[in-house]
């Protein structure tokens, strides 16, 4: 900040004048009084400066105006800009930021933003926050106007009602995040209600920036079917967040960094302390000031989706998939940030449930994470876990022991022509697709503690203004462990390594070598594939969602990790899921889903070399493939059998040609003469005399296989025993092809240990049998697990570990 210059008193208004400001003469009109102030500000983006000034006795209003000197860097995101704003004796009075250039006020009224109110005696200051782009700095002019005349009298506000009467415990729709002419928005308060009304939402927040005068602006218009929450978007020069539920006239301060002492700290404190919620918003659009620098430690809630589908809420959703994956409960909510008369109030808005339509159990719901978000109120959805004689939803709890299956619906109505997909940390567990008629149910079963939670997404097939797909309603979610007990740190899902030599006996469990910053390699998923030359290389994804490659020589690396490009060569990809397969000349070859679900595949040379991702043809020419889960083969003419859940959630298969061309997709029949087949988890690996043979999870949570003959006839699925029951339940599996005609199976059973099956060349099974973890004698516990035949007859099983 600018420091403070000499007193000057000059005809009635005295100024404390910072260094760099210059005062002008007085004019004096009568009883007006205005005096001009002339600074220069540095090129920077965090700064500000104040202009002090005395207001004698006898004053009744105060005018400001300002000018700045234009300059444009990049049209719409960089220019300069003079944030303006007012503060009295008594503290806050007003702020405007850069949708203003005037403003006026005194008891009787005030410019919106600004806060009626008598004007005292004493030290007045215009608080500037110049954003300056252009090299050499930037000009600027501010006149204080002084009225004198007898004292105005205020007009007392309306106070908002904390609750509608007759509404009790229900499911309620509201947007949190809505903009007035109380700052940068284009609606009065009227109407901003009319159209939430016209959205059929319960209730709203109005959030202007920084300003509390939102808040007072209440007379006689207070509406009785709607709830109006009180709010503030506090809009740092680090990132936005929304202080909701603060009482009418409360503010709070925005000045301040990550890097100042407990300054955000003092401020949620404050905020709870006065029965508020702390949200982040927006946290990663990349625009000057918005992007959220302050972490997730001292907020409520997260803003995951605002206005229309976007890139930015795509990369927010990712952060906080990461987020809710290391345990960490923090809801996400959905809010339009309505600005403009044509942006639609409640695009889009939380459905909450609620003990009540009032502020109190309003927030107390959101904070809890008993929420999802939709486009629009057209659109409902039910997601429910029931599991150990208990049922919970969005932001409960549903404890389970090792061996409790859970099986989680969610049913959506009101959303045609989507895709419904279901979340745990593990990414992707099942997905179908919604028809013409807009209700739809998925269904999935998982075991004990394989998972942390499960929350589920619905979109819409088709290109927003920056995305492949958009947004039709997302949930919390259902946690399925106790607040008391934390998960499994993602830290300790660590990658381990276990060869079963061709006698049958094992080495033991041992963790892989990480990165060069990292000991060992933490992640959520890998794949493995044997090379003819006896490595294996291997794929992971990281916690980001990063995606690495390495390859295994023995138990060591041969070739370090080294994270993948994307497509085009795409420098921070991210995926949700990746496959890779060896082939017999000494290539390989990788798949790997977009977080947008966009299925792209590419060759790894023999020298290590890539070809770069290109998308999978999809059902007709010049579309592309989405997948939820996928898995591919290398078979023995050089063609790689690739099979992927679709994002209509059914299994479908299609083969890539020796010489790179593709077959159509086709999807194989379900078990039991279902049309299809759904789930989880798939896999499937080739035999040397041209076969495949496929393994996959069903929406049952148990373990099918069946064999795909050389001429592309399909045996059927049929169920794999389990250990002490007719059927093996899992929440991840995988198949390898060996040089004699075997399979060897591994799943991740309901117990969250790993086991082993072979189904021998005359096409009987051993049974199960649990694989050791690194002591040799105790289980292993996993959250995934793979297995890759190499060329000696040995067979290679990865997991990543559970605990």
């Amino acid at each position: 900040m600018l420091r403070l210059g000499t007193l000057l008193a000059t005809g009635g208004l005295a100024a404390m004048v910072p260094a760099g400001i210059a005062g002008a003469a007085t004019r004096s009109d009568g009883n007006q009084v205005t005096k001009t102030y002339r600074g220069h500000s540095s090129p920077g983006f965090d700064q500000w400066a104040y202009i002090d000034f005395d207001v004698p006795p006898g004053v009744n209003r105060i005018s400001v105006t300002s000018s700045f000197e234009p300059f444009v860097l990049v049209p719409g995101v960089m220019s300069n800009v003079l944030d303006i704003g007012i503060f009295g004796p008594s503290g806050f009075r007003g702020w405007s930021g850069g949708a203003r250039r005037d403003f006026t006020l005194s008891a009787a009224d005030a410019t919106p933003g600004y806060v009626p109110g008598p004007i005292g005696a004493g030290k007045w200051s215009v608080a500037l926050g110049p954003i300056v782009y252009k090299a050499s700095g930037m000009d600027w002019q501010v006149g204080v106007t002084l009225d004198y005349g007898p004292p105005l009298q205020p007009v007392p506000y309306d106070t908002l009602p904390d609750s509608i009467r007759g509404r009790a415990d229900d499911w309620y729709r509201g947007d949190l995040h809505l903009h007035s002419v109380h700052s940068d928005g284009a609606r009065t308060v009227d109407r901003m209600v009319a159209d939430a009304r016209e959205s059929q939402l319960d209730f709203i927040a109005t959030s202007d920036h920084n300003t509390s005068s939102t808040g007072v602006s209440w007379h006689g218009n207070v509406p009785t079917d709607l709830l109006v929450i009180n709010a503030e978007e506090v809009t740092t020069r680090h990132g936005h967040w929304l202080a909701v539920g603060l009482p009418q006239g409360e503010w709070v301060d925005w000045r301040y960094a990550p890097g100042d002492p407990g300054a955000l700290d003092g401020h949620v404190q404050r905020v709870h302390s006065l029965g508020g919620l702390v949200v982040a918003a927006h946290p990663m659009t990349p625009g000057p000031g918005s992007f959220w620098e302050f972490g997730l430690d001292h907020v409520d809630a997260m803003e995951v989706w605002n206005g229309p589908w976007t890139l930015d809420d795509a990369a927010n959703v990712a952060v906080w998939h990461a987020a809710l994956s290391l345990g960490k409960r923090i809801p996400g909510l959905g809010n339009s940030d309505a600005h403009a008369t044509t942006d639609t109030i409640g695009l889009p808005h939380n459905v909450v449930h609620a003990s009540a339509l009032s502020a109190t159990a309003i927030l107390a719901a959101l904070r809890q994470g008993r929420s999802y978000a939709a486009e629009s109120a057209a659109v409902t959805v039910d997601l429910t876990a029931s599991g150990a004689g208990r049922t919970a939803g969005p932001g409960e709890e549903l404890p389970l022991g090792l061996f409790d299956p859970v099986d989680v619906t969610a049913s959506v109505s009101g959303a045609p022509d989507t895709v419904v997909t279901l979340y745990t940390e593990w990414g992707t567990m099942a997905s179908t697709a919604v028809g013409a008629g807009g209700s739809g149910r998925l269904h999935w079963r998982g075991w004990g503690k394989a998972s942390l939670f499960a929350r589920a997404e619905v979109r819409r097939l088709r290109p927003g203004s920056s995305t492949l797909d958009q947004m039709v309603a997302l949930t919390n979610p259902v946690w399925f462990y106790g607040a008391d007990r934390p998960p499994y740190a993602v830290e300790r899902r660590v990658l381990f390594q276990s060869t079963r030599r061709a006698d049958g006996t094992w080495t033991s469990m041992r963790p892989l070598p990480g990165t060069d910053v990292d000991p060992t390699f933490a992640g959520v998923q890998v794949s493995a594939a044997g090379m003819p030359d006896g490595t294996v290389q291997i794929l992971g994804l990281k916690p980001d969602n990063s995606l690495w490659t390495a390859t295994l020589n023995g138990s060591a690396l041969s070739r370090p990790w080294q994270r993948l490009d994307g497509p085009g060569r795409q420098q921070d990809f991210t995926a949700r899921e990746a496959a890779v397969t060896a082939l017999p000349d000494g290539t390989s070859q990788l798949l790997a889903t977009g977080m947008d679900g966009t299925l792209y595949h590419q060759q790894r040379r023999t020298d290590g070399t890539l070809t770069g991702f290109r998308s999978v043809p999809g059902f007709t020419p010049n579309s592309t493939w989405g997948a939820t889960k996928i898995s591919l083969a290398g078979m023995p003419d050089g063609s790689a059998h690739v099979l992927a859940y679709h994002t209509d959630g059914a299994m479908y298969a299609c083969m890539r040609r020796k010489d790179g061309s593709w077959t159509a997709w086709t999807r194989p029949a379900g078990f039991g003469g279902a049309p299809t087949f759904a789930g989880p988890a798939l896999a499937v690996a080739g035999l040397p005399d041209g076969s495949s043979q496929v393994v996959a999870v069903g929406l049952d949570g148990c373990v099918y296989h069946q064999v795909r003959r050389p001429d592309g006839r399909w045996d059927g699925f049929a169920p794999l025993a389990g250990v002490d029951s007719s059927r093996m339940g899992a929440s991840s599996t995988d198949i390898a092809g060996m040089p004699d005609g075997s399979a060897q199976v591994v799943v991740v059973g309901r117990d969250g240990n790993v086991w082993h099956n072979i189904r021998k060349d005359d096409f009987s099974w051993t049974g199960f049998a649990r694989i050791a973890g690194p002591s040799g004698i105790d289980p292993f516990p996993a959250g995934q697990v793979r297995i890759t035949a190499l060329a000696d007859g040995t067979a290679r099983v990865l997991g990543i570990s559970a605990a």
